[in-house]
């Protein structure tokens, strides 16, 4: 069942941003051996980092 609420959804979101963010090489890693070269580790982490940041300031 979805999250009823809003701030219930974001909650979720924000969890499996930050679940990620533990396993970003071996994401990253993936990215590559699929032809996506330009995803390194580091633009990665940005994409994360900005994405948990969008998250957050949807907060207020």
């Amino acid at each position: 069942m979805l999250a009823a609420a809003g701030c219930e959804r974001l909650y979720w979101r924000v969890r499996d941003a930050l679940a990620c963010s533990e396993e970003v090489r071996v994401v990253a890693r993936s990215w590559r051996e699929a032809g996506r070269t330009e995803l390194t580790t580091g633009v990665v982490e940005g994409r994360l980092d900005a994405y948990v940041t969008a998250l957050m300031d949807t907060l207020g």
